[in-house]
């Protein structure tokens, strides 16, 4: 049976509908993840020091980058670098025009989707369709989104994903609803907070502007952000409504350089300790030397980084994160690691990117052999680090290993073309209970293509793809062609 509404749904039902008198701005306050074109076109100005703040963690605030937007003198742009300005100019205008309340539509079809899911928000199900409005005042913001879903793999058919109450304190924005999160510089994953899973429902605290430091000993951080927030997990595992706790801080001492520092937590839930004094023991990191009845809960942490150098003939970005499954002199340990290259540059009066990426989910990757069944598996949490059968993590989930390449165009009128593709083994040793791909050893070549353009009545994505997968497991990931087209409404 679908589960009734949450608490947490009905307050934004109320919250939103109460704020409807007020009038105002409408759109959005912030650009969630999902979407490769904007991602490249806010790199593109970032990485030539036009943009100042990080941009290694969605969703993004739109206020600051608006300012910056505004500020930037066109005459000394190249030709993709005025698309990319123009680009987002114009989605920012849309999203803070005064006005009534925005209506936003969607659907898709789609042939075998499949569950190696990128940055790109691509289809979870055959079909969908979403309707959708948001309204963003001086102080509050407000999103009311509903999705119906054919034949859903995760029941129910209905979701409220993308829906959310938001209020700016200062510059805070307090939030509580369904957002999609994107922790780290990787464009096939995220090692510890992705979209591969649908979006947990969550109160959060998100810093707006990413001004510098007063401090002088601070200062060298330059612009930063935090985030922070507090989820709650479905009712179908092993501790029903555990709580998934995620906090992290990223900074750009210089313009070439973005660094932070993540951590997440499964803690609480029925039958669990779920004190402050508990939460504080999770904090400190104090849970490993405990019995196992009494250890506060199931963490992950690590660094990623991004350095930049777009003074060549051909611009270059190397990123690398790390995250550890376990913990050891306070410090994270067992680490998953994911490295990557980007070029980018102009072509035909558009502009083009071109990454390779590799990414390994067995803890202590390094070693020979690494150590197999650890990854995003818990002693406690024994559905592991997972939200209704999808990682939280990388979408290989544990013990995989991947390398890609993608090339992404963007021509004069704004058209996307892309090709990804990669080389994937997953579930490497068999070991990893309750994988959400494939419970026996798989691997997988697999390519797709996707091109997106935009109409008066709607922007549509046309993707086919290609799996080559070879396991000695039936129910594992599937080869054949796969395909998908989408349209949305209210979209830039």
């Amino acid at each position: 049976m679908p589960e009734r509404p949450t608490p947490l749904v009905r307050a934004l039902v109320s919250g939103a509908l109460a704020c409807l008198a007020a009038g105002a701005a409408h759109g959005e306050p912030w650009i969630s993840p999902g979407d490769p074109r904007v991602r490249h076109d806010l790199q593109q100005l970032s990485d030539a020091g036009l943009l100042t703040g990080p941009t290694l963690s969605w969703p993004i605030g739109w206020s600051h980058l608006a300012r910056e937007l505004g500020a930037i003198k066109v005459a000394a742009l190249s030709a993709g670098q005025r698309g990319a300005l123009e680009r987002l100019k114009s989605r920012a205008e849309d999203e803070m025009r005064s006005g009534t309340p925005k209506v936003r539509a969607s659907g898709s079809l789609a042939a075998d989707p499949t569950p190696l899911r990128t940055f790109e928000d691509t289809p979870r199900d055959d079909g969908q369709v979403t309707l959708g409005a948001d309204w963003v005042g001086e102080r509050f913001a407000w999103k009311l989104a509903a999705t119906v879903v054919a034949s859903p793999e995760d029941d129910p058919a209905l979701w409220p994903d993308g829906s959310y109450l938001a209020m700016s304190l200062g510059n805070w924005m307090v939030s509580a609803g369904y957002l999609d999160r994107w922790w780290g510089p990787g464009w096939d994953g995220s090692l510890i907070l992705s979209s591969a899973a649908r979006p947990v429902p969550a109160i959060a605290i998100d810093r707006n502007e990413p001004t510098p430091f007063d401090v002088p000993v601070l200062r060298w951080l330059g612009p930063w952000r935090l985030s922070t927030f507090m989820g709650q997990l479905e009712s179908g595992r092993d501790y029903s409504h555990a709580l998934l706790w995620g906090l992290r801080l990223e900074f750009r001492p210089h313009p070439t350089l973005q660094v932070a520092a993540s951590r997440t937590a499964q803690w609480c839930g029925e039958d669990r300790p779920c004190g402050l004094d508990t939460f504080w023991d999770l904090l400190v990191g104090n849970d490993n030397d405990q019995p196992l009845a009494e250890q506060p809960g199931n963490q992950l942490g690590g660094f990623d980084v991004r350095w930049s150098w777009p003074g060549g003939r051909v611009p270059l970005a190397l990123y690398a994160q790390g995250i550890g499954e376990d913990e050891a002199g306070f410090l994270p340990s067992k680490y998953l690691g994911l490295f990557g290259v980007e070029v980018w540059g102009d072509l035909w009066g558009g502009s083009w990117r071109v990454h390779v990426e590799y990414a390994d989910t067995a803890c202590d990757f390094l070693a020979s052999p690494p150590e197999f069944g650890c990854a995003y598996a818990s002693s406690i949490y024994t559905t592991g680090y997972r939200y209704r059968g999808r990682p939280l993590g990388h979408a290989l989930d544990g013990d995989g290993e991947t390398l890609g390449a993608g090339v992404l165009f963007i021509d004069a009128r704004g058209h996307r073309w892309e090709l990804l593709g990669r080389n994937v083994d997953l579930n490497r040793a068999g070991e990893i209970e309750g994988h959400s791909i494939t419970p026996a050893p798989a691997e997988v070549l697999d390519f797709s293509l996707i091109h997106e353009r935009a109409y008066e009545w709607g922007n549509i994505r046309v993707s086919l793809g290609y799996s080559d997968a070879d396991s000695a497991d039936a129910s594992a990931m599937q080869d054949g062609l796969r395909g998908f087209v989408t349209w949305r409404h209210g979209y830039r």
